[in-house]
C-alpha cells in the first residue's frame, strides 16, 4: 500500500530498523504523520498555545516553547504552524524586552483565551514582576476562570502566586529563587526537585531545559508520540541520549520494537488517546490478523493490545481530571468508557486513587 506525503511517495513497508540518528528518521515520522492525516476528523490545530511576556523574561523560555511546537506542527522543516499553533499577545505594537535586551513584539491581541489549549506566561527577573501591562494579569485571571490551563514558566510561578491562582498546588519552582519564593509565598508549597508539575489546571516549569520535558509531554498528549519523537530528535543530539536533559523514552516508545507494524500500532492508539481504536481495527489497520497482532504486541511491548488501549486510555482520562472543567462523566465518555462508573473503577486500579483525588 502507497501513501502520498507532502513531500515524497512512501510505504507501509518502510524499513523498520532505522536508526534515530541517521537523517531519514525525520522523514519517517512525518509519513507516520501523514498516514494519520489521510483518516483525520478534521485538520484544527492539535495543540494552541497563547504566550505572555513579561518584561526580562529570558529568552530561552520562549525559545523552548515555540522550538519544540514549530518542528511538531510541520513535516520536515517547513515550520508552518499548521497542526501546533503559538501566539505571542498584548496591546498593537507593544513588545517586551527580554533579560538579554532582544525586543519581541506582540504578533496577536488577547485573543479569546477558550481558543487555546494553554495560556503562558513567561516571568522575567524577580524585580520587574510588577511592571507589566495591567491587561497580561487579567487575562491571566479571566483564561484561568475560564477553566483554560495556565503554565508558569520561571518565574512565572510567582506571577501566578500573586494571582492567587495557586491556591492549594504545589509550585515548581527553580533552586535559585526557592528562598524567594518562600519569603513571598509562605503558605504555599512548592517544589525545586522536579521539571515540572500540572496539578488541577496549573502546570508550573523552571525554566531552562526543563521546559523541553514539559513540551515533549504536552505535544506527546496533544498531537501523539511520533510528533513529540520528531520534536525530541530536533533539539537534542540523539546520537549522544545519556547527555540529553530531556527524556527521549516517554517520546519515543513506539521505538523500543523494531517491527514496523507495531511501531504504527502504538503511534495510532497513542494518537488516537486510546478512543476509537479495538485491537482488532488496530491489527486490520497495520495489516495483521488479531491473533498475529495479539502475539507480537505482547512479545514487542510487554501487554497486550487491550491492556495498551485502556491504559493510554487513562493516561488522557487523568490529564483531563487534572486539567480541565469537565465533568466526570463527561470525561469517562471522552475517553471511550460507558459510564463513569467504570471509569472510576479502572482509574483507581491503575492509580490507586479515586479520579476526584487528583482535582
Amino acid at each position: 500500500m502507497t501513501l502520498l506525503s507532502p513531500h515524497a511517495m512512501i510505504t507501509s513497508e518502510e524499513p523498520s530498523e532505522i536508526s534515530a540518528n541517521e537523517p531519514d528518521y525525520v522523514r519517517w515520522l512525518d509519513d507516520l504523520w501523514a498516514e494519520r492525516l489521510l483518516v483525520a476528523r478534521d485538520r484544527k490545530a492539535d495543540l494552541s498555545v497563547g504566550i505572555l511576556l513579561w518584561p526580562t523574561f529570558p529568552m530561552m523560555s520562549l525559545t523552548g516553547i515555540v522550538e519544540p511546537l514549530r518542528h511538531a506542527a510541520d513535516f520536515a522543516d517547513n515550520s508552518r504552524p499548521l497542526h501546533c499553533r503559538w501566539s505571542i499577545m498584548g496591546a498593537p505594537g507593544h513588545a517586551a524586552v527580554a533579560s538579554c535586551g532582544i525586543r519581541v513584539h506582540a504578533d496577536a491581541p488577547y485573543i479569546n483565551p477558550t481558543d487555546f489549549d494553554y495560556v503562558v506566561v513567561i516571568g522575567g527577573l524577580l524585580p520587574h514582576l510588577r511592571a507589566a501591562p495591567s491587561k497580561h494579569r487579567d487575562y491571566l485571571r479571566v483564561a484561568a476562570s475560564a477553566g483554560v490551563p495556565v503554565i508558569g514558566v520561571c518565574t512565572g510561578a510567582f506571577i501566578l502566586a500573586q494571582e492567587g491562582l495557586l491556591a492549594g498546588r504545589k509550585a515548581c519552582v527553580h533552586p535559585f529563587h526557592a528562598e524567594d519564593f518562600r519569603i513571598a509565598f509562605p503558605r504555599l508549597a512548592f517544589s525545586t526537585r522536579d521539571d515540572f508539575l500540572i496539578e488541577n489546571g496549573r502546570i508550573t516549569v523552571p525554566g531552562g531545559v526543563s521546559i523541553l520535558s514539559l513540551m515533549t509531554e504536552l505535544i506527546r498528549t496533544h498531537c501523539g508520540p511520533d510528533r513529540a519523537a520528531k520534536a525530541v530528535h530536533q533539539l537534542s543530539l540523539s546520537e549522544q541520549k545519556h547527555m540529553s536533559a530531556f527524556d527521549h523514552g516517554r517520546a519515543t516508545i513506539f521505538r523500543r520494537t523494531e517491527d514496523s507494524r507495531i511501531q504504527r500500532a502504538v503511534v495510532l492508539i497513542e494518537s488516537r488517546k486510546g478512543r476509537d481504536a479495538s485491537p482488532e481495527q488496530v491489527a486490520s489497520l497495520v495489516g495483521l490478523s488479531p491473533r498475529q497482532f495479539a502475539r507480537l504486541f505482547q512479545d514487542n511491548i510487554g501487554m497486550t493490545p487491550k491492556r495498551f488501549i485502556v491504559e493510554t486510555r487513562l493516561r488522557y482520562g487523568r490529564f483531563l481530571v487534572e486539567n480541565s472543567t469537565l465533568p466526570m462523566t463527561a470525561i469517562a465518555f471522552e475517553i471511550g468508557f460507558s459510564d463513569s462508573a467504570h471509569f472510576a473503577t479502572a482509574f483507581r486500579k491503575k492509580y490507586g486513587k479515586p479520579p476526584r483525588s487528583f482535582r
